[in-house]
Order: C-alpha cells, then sequence, then structure tokens
C-alpha cells in the first residue's frame, strides 16, 4: 500500500466520521478544525487500527495534531511506500 493510498483511505474514514467532504481535509487541516474530540480520535484510531491492522499507542495518539499527523503515523505503521 502506497502513503497515497493510506491518506485517501483515512481521509475517507475521517469525512465519514465527522461529515465533511474528503476534498476539505488537506494535510494542513487540523483535526481540532474539524471537531474531532478525544473520544472522536480514540474511535478513529480504533478503525484505523482494524483497517490497517496495526496498533496506535495513547503517546501516538494525542500527538496527532493534523490530518498530515494521522498519515505519518499510519504510512510509518503499515510501511507505506512513498
Amino acid at each position: 500500500m502506497t502513503e497515497h493510498e493510506v491518506a485517501e483511505q483515512a481521509r475517507a474514514m475521517l469525512a465519514r466520521r465527522v461529515k465533511v467532504n474528503p476534498s476539505l481535509i488537506t494535510p494542513e487541516t487540523s483535526i481540532e478544525d474539524l471537531g474531532v474530540d478525544s473520544l472522536d480520535l480514540v474511535t478513529l484510531a480504533g478503525e484505523f487500527e482494524e483497517t490497517f491492522s496495526i496498533s496506535i499507542a495513547t503517546k501516538e495518539l494525542m500527538a496527532i495534531r493534523t490530518f498530515g499527523d494521522i498519515v505519518s503515523q499510519l504510512s510509518s505503521k503499515v510501511g507505506a511506500a512513498a
């Protein structure tokens, strides 16, 4: 899976969760600006873990500030190619 594929899948999952058009989510988009609270983030993390067969530590989860952070973390865990 490429980093682009990871990003597109994560973007779609996030967009469904916060009910926004996926095209509005860029790497710089703040998850706070999307209205993602800590409960949403934990729920999303579970979905990401299941979808990508990875594990996300609480410390890593709390470091997420932007959609780009999400993609970086997922890509590194999935071993995505650029």
